[in-house]
């Protein structure tokens, strides 16, 4: 099961990630997360930058603004953003 930090704010993004399955938890926990998902600032980010099991695991940070819930699990589970440079 991977572990993804939603930013507070984005309540239906966390219970629609929680129903399929991933362990939910908020910016302020520690520890090692598979993804960081936040919404347009990063608010809460920054302070995640001193943690070093987010850096030494290589977290992908995932922008939810304009994304579905599809393309943002997409992102989780391949661990990059399809169509980049396209």
């Amino acid at each position: 099961m991977k572990k993804v930090a939603v930013q507070g704010s984005l309540e239906e993004i966390r219970q629609q990630l929680s129903m399929k399955g991933y362990e939910v938890v908020d910016f302020e926990d520690r520890g090692i997360v598979d993804a960081i998902v936040y919404i347009d600032d990063y608010t809460g980010i920054r302070n995640m930058n001193n943690e070093g099991d987010v850096e030494s695991h290589g977290a992908v940070l995932i922008n939810a603004s304009k994304k579905s819930i599809d393309q943002i699990i997409y992102i989780i589970e391949a661990r990059r953003y399809e169509g980049l440079f396209t």
